[in-house]
């Protein structure tokens, strides 16, 4: 075959295959030479010289950058402050109607003759269920990272947790034994008393419940975490915490529809169930960061 003749057959061979009729028979004709990919490596004097580079350029600027940051924040803040309507002015936008509305018909429209009771818990239920929503996931979330399982952890990490506890039982103050069997019975009292009184004096489930954890917090420090699992091992933990969420929860709904329906309030005392209900996630929170960051348990 002439040259002539090769040229318009190879022509239409392309054609034909950049058409997508056919594939070339000779595949290597249209395929470019792959050369191996070379990646470029630096040797660690030059990884080194780039990362001391790298980080002196971050020291350098991290000052000027913190220092603008820092007055621009300084302004907004100043310029808000100076801003803002005097304290106790009758024209400040909090003296209003939603407050008047408050004070004179929160005891009858909520049934709590504490103000900020019935403010926290009836007019603002749903930020207060919010927040105890957030107080759950924070521990929930502590749990995931620092618990420790005894039934997945290695017999050497487990010896390791026994003689932990044990070293703790040896070394354990005897003063604040003493103290804390003569204080905790009032403490635990007064969280009781905190809660139950909530709908109608100073207290509620915030109140009660920090100092019902509080004394959760002493008995273990006292008497070791030995002794806490007795009280408040990690089931019943997990279980009172839920269902003081849960239970807000199903309280809030049926007295939002209650409300909302217009329907009378034959569940008396349901501020009072709700105050005991937030005391009890409060009070799981505040006890399960302390044994979650001391001791990695509960």
């Amino acid at each position: 075959m002439s040259k002539k003749e090769e040229q318009p057959d190879r022509l239409k061979q392309f054609i034909s295959w950049v058409d997508g009729d056919r594939e070339p028979k000779d595949r290597t004709l249209f395929v470019m030479e792959q050369r191996p990919h070379r990646e470029f490596r630096p040797s660690e004097e030059e990884f080194e010289r780039r990362e001391k580079d790298r980080l002196r350029k971050f020291f350098n600027w991290y000052p000027i950058a913190a220092a603008v940051i820092s007055a621009v924040l300084g302004l907004i803040l100043l310029a808000t402050v100076m801003n803002m309507p005097g304290f106790g002015q009758e024209d400040n936008p909090i003296n209003n109607e939603v407050s008047q509305r408050y004070l004179e018909q929160g005891a009858e429209e909520t049934g709590s003759e504490n103000v900020v009771t019935a403010m926290i818990i009836g007019y603002r239920g749903f930020d207060t269920l919010g927040e105890s929503c957030v107080l759950f996931l924070a521990v929930a979330a502590v749990m995931i990272l620092l618990l420790r399982d005894r039934k997945n952890t290695s017999e050497h990490e487990a010896r390791q947790m026994e003689r932990e506890e044990e070293s703790v039982q040896e070394h354990a103050d005897l003063i604040l034994k003493q103290v804390a069997w003569v204080l905790l019975p009032f403490i635990f009292l007064f969280a009781i008393y905190v809660l139950l009184n909530g709908e109608t004096s100073p207290g509620g489930g915030f109140s009660g419940g920090t100092i019902l954890g509080a004394g959760l917090i002493l008995f273990s420090a006292a008497f070791g975490p030995g002794h806490t699992r007795v009280l408040m091992n990690q089931r019943r933990y997990s279980a009172v915490r839920t269902f003081g969420l849960l239970l807000y929860a199903v309280l809030y709904g049926v007295y939002i529809f209650i409300g909302a329906n217009g329907l009378p309030n034959y569940l008396t005392g349901m501020i009072l169930l709700i105050d005991l209900a937030v005391g009890l996630v409060v009070a799981c929170t505040v006890y399960g960061f302390y044994a979650l960051f001391s001791r990695g348990e509960i």
